[in-house]
């Protein structure tokens, strides 16, 4: 009985045990959220900002834990005053002002949070 109550306890642990993504792996989410997020950013400039330079600030929560991260990349318009939070997965979305953002809790509420909802590998945002 005592070995039946171990191999439970053993299968439970392995059962309870998240995959962690290689450094590699964190990497290439990294660079597809940049690219996504980039292009996001930059449809919004040339409409409301043309003559803006982009800072990406990238999507602080891919971990090894977190591959696909929030969804969420924080841009500054620089020489416009002006901050967005852009989608990493969707160009549909897009990017909207930081204000716009946190206006909308169904999607400030993800931001800082792994969303598992996303898919892996990311897409790509088709030009």
């Amino acid at each position: 009985m005592k070995n039946y109550y171990a191999l439970l306890i053993a299968v439970a642990l392995v059962g309870c045990g998240a995959e962690k993504a290689s450094f590699e792996t964190q990497e290439q989410a990294r660079q597809q959220v940049l690219e996504n997020a980039t292009f996001n950013a930059k449809a919004w400039r040339d409409a409301n900002a043309p003559d803006a330079k982009i800072m990406m600030r990238g999507d602080s929560t891919i971990s090894p834990a977190c591959i696909t991260g929030d969804g969420w990349v924080t841009v500054d318009l620089m020489g416009a005053g002006v901050q967005l939070k852009c989608s990493s997965v969707s160009g549909t979305i897009g990017c909207m002002k930081v204000a716009d953002f946190k206006a909308r809790p169904d999607y400030s509420n993800q931001d800082g949070n792994c969303n598992k909802d996303l898919p892996f590998p990311l897409p790509k945002i088709l030009k």
